[in-house]
């Protein structure tokens, strides 16, 4: 009798075992790359509609995911009408710039108007100008696991970046992940137009890897940097890096 529930335990745990096991073909391991760009007057901390309603010869270049100098492929980039996009030398290494011969500043969108659940809008909305932003995005999928716990040791990160320094972790960062770091670094951007604007800048990188246990579960790393730009020319930026975010499988 005894015999007989030591193997039905043990019967029972291998049941438990194979259906907590990640499905294998549910593996995925994505990069997301995108740039995001808004035009306008600079205003409390805000980009807001300028005076100025075309912009010609905008000439944007940004840190680009790359490894040990070997750049990510922009075939699968996203990229707003009457942009450009190509990997240029520069005196700081490999980057990515984005040029354009005529950009607006500014487009026409409805203001949000107040609706009660289950009626409609009294008036029709108010349309306001808002300051043009532009977005560049690019999803790269690898047959490889991506090395979120160390994205600097020979994975897709942001170039260049000098100053590195690892940070304390927010609290919220430390409380729900178990391996995560936290580090600042240096960077550097170049942005020129005629007539000269303000501009937003925001530069993000994402390494994932995820799969189906039970439910859908994975692990992260970010590097990205922002930065307001007022003037033209090469402005060194911060970024910052998180890796190690989420789960690990083993844990």
């Amino acid at each position: 009798m005894k015999n007989y529930f030591i193997i039905s335990l043990l019967l029972i745990i291998l049941l438990i075992s194979g259906c907590l096991a990640p499905e294998e073909e549910s593996f995925s391991h994505v990069i997301y790359y995108s740039v995001s760009l808004a035009v306008g007057e600079l205003v409390d901390g805000e980009i807001r509609p300028s005076g100025i309603a075309e912009l010609e010869n905008v000439t944007i270049i940004v840190p680009l995911p790359a490894i040990d100098g070997k750049p990510i492929d922009l075939r699968n980039m996203t990229i707003p009408e009457g942009w450009m996009a190509e990997v240029v030398e520069t005196p700081y290494g490999v980057m990515l710039k984005l040029s354009g011969e005529k950009i607006k500043t500014w487009k026409m969108a409805p203001m949000p108007v107040p609706v009660e659940e289950g009626k409609t809008p009294a008036v029709s909305p108010t349309t306001v100008k808002k300051a043009a932003s532009y977005t560049f995005e690019l999803k790269l999928e690898l047959e490889r696991e991506i090395n979120t716990l160390d994205p600097l040791s020979g994975e897709y990160a942001l170039q260049p970046k000098w100053d590195l320094k690892e940070v304390n972790c927010s609290e919220e960062y430390l409380k729900h992940y178990r391996y995560v770091k936290c580090y600042n670094y240096s960077s550097v951007l170049f942005f020129d137009s005629y007539p000269e604007i303000n501009a937003s800048i925001y530069i993000s990188l994402e390494g994932r890897n995820e799969w189906f246990q039970i439910g859908w579960t994975g692990n992260e790393f970010s590097d990205h940097t922002f930065a307001f730009i007022t003037g033209e020319g090469w402005k060194e930026v911060k970024g910052s890096l998180e890796a190690g975010k989420g789960r690990y499988l083993g844990e």
